[in-house]
């Protein structure tokens, strides 16, 4: 796997995931929670409702202590 990879399963993950507060459209907060994809200018999170593009991803996806407490709040729902 490579970093962009890594970093979307965690996106993924963290979307999942009870107990936090999702990404969400910054268009329309009652929209469906955003997802990563890779895009020509990199990753990113996209809309699934509308045209929305966020192109900055919080750092803590890239923070391997945030990723595995992340991890064990999963295995605990």
């Amino acid at each position: 796997m490579n970093e962009e990879d890594i970093i979307k399963q965690r996106i993924k993950d963290y979307q999942q995931a009870d107990g936090v507060r999702p990404l969400i459209c910054g268009n329309n907060n009652k929209h469906e929670k955003l997802y990563p994809k890779v895009l020509e200018q990199g990753l990113v999170l996209l809309c699934p409702n509308c045209n929305y593009t966020q192109t900055y991803i919080p750092d803590l996806f890239f923070d391997d202590g945030f990723y595995e407490w992340l991890r064990g709040m999963k295995s605990l729902s």
